[in-house]
């Protein structure tokens, strides 16, 4: 699975815009988003991940991300068009008005439609009535509030589910089920480690979703080593020593301390502390580089919002080697935006995007 093709109309900054993944018309495996602040890389980074979630036939507002603080990207776009290439087809998710849509030419019957026209205001419906509800609410009000709410979620699930959704699919079905697509987002400002002590084994399963967001509670990297190491100890001990090799400097992952559940990080000079005492830019990189060694596939794809916030420019090469090497090994598609120059310069004349070339 790849990404091809990005079409926006009056989302933030872009008026009328293509967003084009491909090279001589061939999809790139790793790209860079680049641009000033401003440019809209997050919100081609949001877009391309609520709208792969439209290939999940059972989607609801439970799949659907929401922040108090900032509308879904669906509620304030006019039109988007996300073309993705499963084996010789296209996929096409759209969201908006049919007169938008893009036909490609080279793909005649191989051409597969997902049309959106109703999902924008239910989402903002809920938004408007579940999730912006201010902090300071009178709280003597509070019981006819979830009375009111109540009746109200009753009426927008039920109303979701039924909503109306375009079919066209060129014959794609079976090569959807035979690939199946996931989508894994990397936030700019969540790429944290908790420092959550464990009194048992804590147990991680890797659940099968079309589209997943990195939380930091609920994909905690202590949680996850060490549960590998009790559960999957042959698939950890693999994992640790790619890390040792290729992603910590100057440090290495000694062990699981197994009677207090944590993870052992032991530093050139011999001393020990546990994964909270990493720097930002460590825990970041590592982050990053455990989810996509355990999650990475063919039909993968790997949205890295700011790959080089907190990084130190060695970091910063470091993690593009990592990338690199990522890609060549599970042949998936990596995404990601950056402000640096370092970066950039990683991608030369292929796979480099710059979006403040194109909203100006």
């Amino acid at each position: 699975m790849r990404l091809l093709r990005l079409y926006i109309h009056n989302s933030g900054v872009f008026k009328n815009t293509l967003i084009d993944f491909t090279h001589n018309g061939e999809p790139q495996n790793l790209i860079c988003l680049a641009g000033v602040n401003g440019s809209g890389k997050t919100t081609v980074m949001e877009l391309i991940f609520n709208l792969i979630n439209f290939i999940n036939p059972d989607l609801s507002l439970q799949n659907i991300s929401f922040d108090r603080l900032r509308a879904n990207v669906l509620t304030w776009t006019e039109f988007a068009q996300l073309d993705i290439l499963i084996k010789d087809k296209v996929l096409s998710l759209v969201l908006g008005d049919l007169n938008n849509i893009q036909i490609h030419s080279e793909y005649i019957g191989k051409q597969g439609f997902i049309i959106e026209n109703e999902i924008k205001t239910m989402i903002k419906d809920f938004e408007d009535n579940f999730v912006k509800i201010p902090e300071d609410y009178d709280h003597s009000q509070i019981q006819g509030l979830n009375i009111y709410q109540e009746t109200i979620g009753l009426q927008l699930v039920k109303s979701f589910s039924e909503r109306k959704i375009d079919y066209k699919e060129g014959k794609i079905t079976n090569d959807i089920q035979q690939n199946i697509p996931f989508i894994y987002f990397f936030n700019s400002h969540d790429r944290e480690i908790q420092d959550i002590h464990y009194s048992s084994i804590p147990q991680q399963k890797l659940k099968y979703e079309i589209a997943h967001r990195y939380n930091p509670n609920k994909d905690d990297l202590t949680r996850t080593l060490v549960f590998y190491d009790y559960a999957l100890s042959k698939k950890f001990n693999e994992l640790k020593a790619w890390i040792n090799k290729h992603v910590l400097v100057g440090k290495t992952i000694k062990e699981i301390d197994r009677i207090n559940f944590q993870v052992v990080i032991e530093t050139k000079d011999g001393e020990k502390h546990g994964l909270e005492l990493l720097s930002s830019g460590e825990e970041s990189l590592l982050i990053i580089a455990t989810q996509l060694y355990l999650r990475a596939s063919q039909n993968a794809i790997f949205l890295i919002d700011e790959v080089d916030q907190s990084l130190h420019p060695e970091f910063q090469e470091q993690v593009m080697r990592l990338l690199k090497q990522l890609q060549k090994d599970t042949d998936c598609q990596i995404i990601i935006s950056s402000h640096s120059e370092i970066i950039w310069d990683q991608f030369k004349d292929k796979g480099f995007i710059s979006l403040t070339e194109l909203v100006i």
